[in-house]
């Protein structure tokens, strides 16, 4: 990641507007910092904002949450009587981030929530899916007396508007992560800021990924939380008085929001219906890009060259007809992947980055740390002989333990750097998935101070399964070599909280606009040895996820 930036973030707050509403009791969680007020100044502009101290926490953080009920209808009847309670009596505070949480008797599916909503295109949203075990053959759980406890993580989250909001076009620097990190507490552990940042933030940023900035983040408005067993229809309100974005503000444009957000489940069919594909179009071709592979290779054989392997990327341009809701390909993944992250990034008025990843960047929970090791891939077997045979092969290649090593110990060496402890365990192993098999091989750690986010982040980003060893030496080769923006394709992708951030690797992922087709992103490691003929089949293999239910137009 590029070096500390000393510009300045946007801390972007959404527009008001009113509506009305009754109150019921909650119980509450609330920090109060000793500092009321505090020398903070921000610009409602895009161009940009001048934070004078980002180490300062807002004034107070604050979650309530009301007594289960058994339907969102019901849940959203709650907090609308919570927020008009709320805006008669504010808060003394001059900041301040206040989350209120209405728990679900049934468990239903945040994409489902998220879908319902989908008249909201001005408004960004986000959605975000751990590699918790998920329901088994797609029917979820039904226990309604599941317990949420304050430490009870969901399995997965969907946003709406932002209570804040950051983006920039400079790259994420560490006052960026401060200013994130004042809204966020330990003591309130699901108020999260969910988003990515840019695979090359030194890299032009293109048109088709112009809204996303160099990084983009959001505290959402409006919240749905799916558990084990339940759910959760949430609320954030967040205000600070020196950003010009007062408490009445905040409250004014949630309403608004409030006042069109739909309590109906929109269930989605776990698949792509009758699409065909109009066009594809790669970028690079296949002759350029073995032009583009002889070449790496040449600068790795190449005596006294520092580099030892490259991943270079390809975008895929595609139309259907009819055109693919964004939710709904993302849907039909989960089907293709359940052990993976699931995501959806999309800023007001752009297009989605949607994505399908098995790769873990790193999860920190207080002081312990997790990374993973991931590169070689061959295709799964039609039997198990087969798929034992092939899984056998990519554990005994050479060529493949060459580009894994290189991954894992990367990864070990940067987390060494700020743990007291490294365990790597396995060393090796096989990790398979519906389509394809990987190495692969988990690294823990016990951090020295919960601080070293930051750093564990900056280190770890770009990892050599997405870039390349020695990493400056391969990142300046692809910006050589790739002529399209990655964008965050390859970035991070995930979210921060108060005392626990997860981020995923932004692989196997595509760029989607209605009326647009999609841009569909795969990379491979070149290394000595490489054929350029077989990483072509393997980007063919990885982007086969987003379009093995579609058929071929005569047309195309």
């Amino acid at each position: 990641m590029a070096a500390i930036s000393t510009r300045h973030c946007i801390a972007h707050f959404m527009e008001p507007d009113s509506t009305k509403s009754n109150i019921l009791d909650a119980t509450r969680n609330t920090v109060y910092t000793p500092t009321q007020r505090y020398n903070h100044f921000c610009s409602l502009s895009m161009n940009g904002c001048q934070s004078r101290d980002s180490r300062t926490p807002v004034g107070m953080t604050e979650t309530r949450t009301f007594p289960f009920v058994s339907t969102p209808a019901m849940a959203m009847e709650r907090l609308s009587s919570a927020i008009t309670e709320l805006g008669f009596d504010p808060p003394l505070l001059g900041s301040g981030i206040i989350r209120l949480e209405v728990p679900i008797e049934q468990q239903i599916e945040a994409i489902d929530w998220l879908h319902g909503q989908q008249h909201f295109q001005h408004l960004p949203r986000c959605f975000f899916s751990g590699r918790s075990q998920r329901k088994i053959n797609g029917f979820p759980s039904n226990s309604g007396s599941s317990l949420i406890t304050r430490n009870s993580s969901p399995v997965s989250t969907a946003g709406l508007g932002s209570a804040v909001f950051f983006r920039h076009v400079s790259p994420f620097s560490l006052h960026d992560w401060r200013s994130i990190k004042r809204f966020l507490s330990k003591k309130c552990p699901l108020i999260r800021a969910y988003g990515a940042i840019r695979f090359d933030a030194l890299a032009n940023i293109s048109s088709e990924w112009e809204a996303f900035g160099s990084f983009f983040f959001m505290i959402p408005q409006v919240e749905f939380n799916e558990f084990e067993g339940s759910s959760m229809l949430v609320t954030t309100i967040a205000w600070d008085d020196s950003l010009s974005w007062t408490f009445g503000k905040a409250v004014h444009a949630l309403q608004a929001t409030m006042s069109q957000v739909s309590s109906s489940i929109v269930k989605l069919r776990k698949e792509v219906p009758n699409t065909s594909i109009l066009s594809s179009n790669n970028v690079p071709s296949k002759k350029l890009w073995d032009v583009g592979v002889d070449r790496a290779l040449q600068m790795i054989n190449k005596n006294n060259s520092p580099l030892i392997k490259v991943v270079l990327a390809r975008s895929s341009v595609i139309r259907t007809a009819p055109d693919i809701d964004p939710l709904t390909w993302l849907a039909t993944l989960q089907v293709e992947s359940e052990n993976a992250y699931q995501f959806c990034l999309q800023p007001p008025d752009a297009p989605s980055f949607i994505g399908n990843t098995p790769e873990q960047l790193f999860h920190r929970n207080r002081f312990d740390i997790y990374s993973e090791a991931m590169a070689g891939t061959r295709a799964r077997g039609d039997s198990k002989a087969l798929d034992l045979q092939i899984a056998l092969d990519l554990l005994y290649s050479s060529k493949d333990d060459k580009e894994f090593s290189i991954v894992r110990e990367c990864i070990k060496r940067n987390l060494e750097a700020v743990c007291t402890t490294i365990l790597v365990e396995p060393e090796k192993t096989i990790r398979k998935l519906s389509r394809v098999q990987h190495l692969y091989a988990r690294i823990r750690g016990r951090l020295r101070s919960e601080d070293d986010e930051f750093d564990i982040l900056s280190s770890l980003h770009p990892t050599p399964a997405v870039c390349g060893f020695p990493t400056e030496e391969a990142r300046v080769l692809i910006a050589e070599t790739e002529n399209f923006d990655r964008g965050m394709y390859a970035g991070p992708v995930g979210w921060f909280g108060g005392g626990e951030s997860e981020f995923a690797v932004g692989i196997r992922s595509a760029l989607v606009q209605k009326g647009l087709g999609a841009l569909i992103y795969a990379g491979t490691g070149i290394v000595e040895g490489s054929c350029s003929s077989q990483e072509w089949d393997e980007l063919e293999l990885k982007t086969s996820q987003f379009t093995k239910l579609m058929n071929w137009s005569a047309l195309s």
